[in-house]
C-alpha cells in the first residue's frame, strides 16, 4: 500500500488515471498504433531521450541514434521514428525529472527482462553516438536500470561492451 493511499490521499484507481504526462504527450504522436504499442513506444522513446539529454545537451548524432533505434526496434518508418524522436526529446526536455521515474516504472511494468536489457543496450548506443559516454549519462543509465529492475551486475556486464566510449575510461589530453 502506498503512503498516499494509507493517508487517504491517493486513489485506488490504477492505469491511465495515473499515467505520466510525458507518456500521454508522446502517445498523441502515435495515433496510428494500437494503444498498448503506442504506450510502449512512447516510454521507450522517452527513456532514450532522457539519456541523450542527461548531460544537458542533445547532439545531432544522439537524436539520429534515437530515431534509428525506434525505427529498428519499434518497426516504424524512418519518418515516423524521426518524428517520435523529436517529440520524445522535446517532452523529455520539458518534463525531464518530474516524469523520469514514472516512465521508467511504466516501461518496467509493460516489458519482460529481455526487452529491458534491449533498452539498456539502446541507451548505451544513444549515449555513445557522440563518441563519448559522459559520467552523467552513464550514471543516468544506472538509474534507469534500477528503476526497470535490472541488477547492477547485468548493467556492468553490458557496460563493459561500451568501455571505449566511457569518458571515465578515456585518457586525458597529454596522457597518450
Amino acid at each position: 500500500m502506498s503512503l498516499l493511499r494509507f493517508l487517504g490521499l491517493g486513489s485506488d484507481k490504477a492505469g491511465r488515471d495515473a499515467e505520466p504526462t510525458s507518456l500521454i504527450e508522446i502517445e498523441k504522436s502515435l495515433e496510428t498504433l494500437p494503444p498498448e504499442e503506442a504506450r510502449l513506444a512512447a516510454a521507450f522513446a522517452y527513456l532514450l531521450a532522457r539519456i541523450a539529454g542527461a548531460d544537458l545537451r542533445i547532439e545531432d548524432a544522439e537524436r539520429a541514434s534515437i530515431a534509428q533505434r525506434l525505427e529498428r526496434f519499434g518497426e516504424m518508418s524512418a519518418e515516423q521514428s524521426r518524428l517520435l524522436a523529436d517529440t520524445a526529446v522535446r517532452v523529455a526536455e520539458l518534463r525531464g525529472g518530474s516524469d523520469d521515474h514514472l516512465v521508467a516504472r511504466a516501461f518496467r511494468d509493460m516489458t519482460e527482462r529481455d526487452e529491458r536489457l534491449r533498452l539498456l543496450r539502446c541507451l548505451y548506443a544513444v549515449a555513445a553516438a557522440d563518441k563519448t559516454i559522459s559520467t552523467v549519462e552513464d550514471n543516468e543509465i544506472f538509474e534507469v536500470a534500477t528503476a526497470i529492475g535490472i541488477a547492477r551486475s547485468d548493467v556492468i556486464a553490458l557496460r563493459s561492451k561500451w568501455k571505449e566510449y566511457l569518458g571515465s575510461m578515456k585518457a586525458l589530453p597529454g596522457e597518450r
